[in-house]
């Protein structure tokens, strides 16, 4: 933990990183120390690649997102290729065309899911997507008929077991996913990030075997964890910070006790951090903001209802005594010094905040944070780093 702790420092949006890496890494040890799979591991992984990309294309669907389905898509197609390939040519493989115009497109494809916009499965665009994959395809297959490799570099066709332009599309697919992954810090990016780099290695080791399976099924495990933590985060976890997020609090609400006060912490000129910082130290400063919160509060009682608002629910509590932990949060704040780079001075930050106490003529907790709310706007009309009661 405390080696965790000093590298997060570092690299403060490494967190989500961890698993993706992890299993990665642990693809990349078993190929360099196993050695070649025994022909029972190697159907064995197999079986999992593909039961592991069926049941993530199945949540997909049941959850109705797209862009890790298209990766899956793409991954599941190479993989068939690959392999057929492989035994149509034998080790003369490397040498078809039709293998050096897969190494041209995978990276290519990868790229084009991953900038696509976040949108629900079933939609009619994506059966258009869905036909212009295929036609793409289509037109690769015609290209290696005919014995056209779409390689930039003839004199030295492969590096390592691919083609020259495609290492250096998957050397731009890694450093976008990984400028992407740096500034968001969301593990779908890092997934996107370490499945890519997997598939590299599936390709780069494709003479092998046991490189390709394991790689491969490494991509779809790395997938299907990420996307199921996603998932997860979504409903119950706020992703950047680790709290409790905005569906948690909903789900939570009717459990609150019958006596409770809400308090509202939102840090203050939160757009024009972005604006002067960029969004990665933004990111980072709303994290460092949430560690001194939960420092003072329970983590369990902590809700990061927006971009820039932590809801503190203050339990058996009255209206006096919430103000004073809402106060002690905001001092802590005003006082501490925030460093998002090593190379820049630390920052001053501010919150205000504001209390709102549930009244026995409130419906439910919504009627508490939307009088906590107004109260709050109002307050901050006039100025900011101040706590105030609703």
């Amino acid at each position: 933990m405390r080696f965790y702790a000093r590298f997060e420092k570092i690299l403060p949006l490494i967190g989500n990183g961890i698993i993706p890496a992890t299993i990665f890494a642990v693809a990349l040890l078993s190929f360099y120390v196993c050695g070649a799979f025994s022909a029972a591991a190697a159907q064995t992984l197999h079986t999992v690649f593909f039961l592991v990309c069926i049941g993530s294309l199945l949540v997909l669907l049941y959850f109705n997102r797209s862009k890790p389905a298209f990766f899956l898509l793409a991954a599941c197609l190479s993989y068939v290729l690959i392999n057929f390939l492989k035994n149509k040519y034998g080790t003369d493989y490397l040498s078809a065309a039709a293998y050096q115009n897969l190494c041209f497109f995978l990276p290519l494809n990868l790229l084009l899911f991953y900038f696509i916009p976040e949108r629900r499965l079933l939609k009619k665009i994506n059966v258009y997507l869905l036909i212009a994959i295929f036609l793409q395809y289509a037109l690769a297959e015609q290209l290696s008929n005919r014995g056209y490799a779409l390689n930039f570099y003839m004199q030295n066709p492969l590096v390592f077991d691919m083609t020259f332009s495609g290492f250096a599309f998957f050397c731009l697919t890694f450093f976008i996913f990984l400028f992407r992954a740096s500034l968001s810090g969301n593990i779908t990016d890092y997934a996107a990030l370490f499945a890519s780099l997997s598939l590299f290695f599936g390709f780069a080791c494709s003479s092998s075997a046991s490189a390709l399976t394991v790689f491969f099924a490494a991509t779809a495990v790395i997938l299907c964890v990420s996307l199921s933590l996603s998932l997860y985060n979504e409903t119950y976890r706020d992703s950047l910070t680790g709290l409790a997020g905005r569906n948690s609090y909903i789900i939570h609400a009717k459990d609150f006790p019958l006596k409770y006060c809400l308090g509202i912490v939102s840090i203050d000129d939160f757009d024009k951090l972005g604006i002067n910082f960029g969004r990665r130290a933004q990111n980072i400063l709303t994290k460092l903001i949430a560690g001194q919160i939960t420092e003072l509060e329970v983590p369990e009682t902590v809700y990061r209802y927006g971009n820039d608002e932590f809801v503190i629910i203050f339990k058996n509590l009255d209206k006096n005594e919430s103000f004073e932990r809402l106060e002690d949060i905001r001092r802590a704040i005003a006082s501490a010094q925030f460093k998002f780079n090593p190379r820049r001075r630390p920052l001053k930050l501010t919150v205000s905040a504001c209390v709102a106490e549930k009244k026995r003529s409130d419906a439910n907790s919504f009627e508490v944070l939307v009088r906590a709310r107004k109260t709050l706007e109002k307050t901050r009309s006039f100025s900011h780093n101040v706590t105030s009661k609703a």
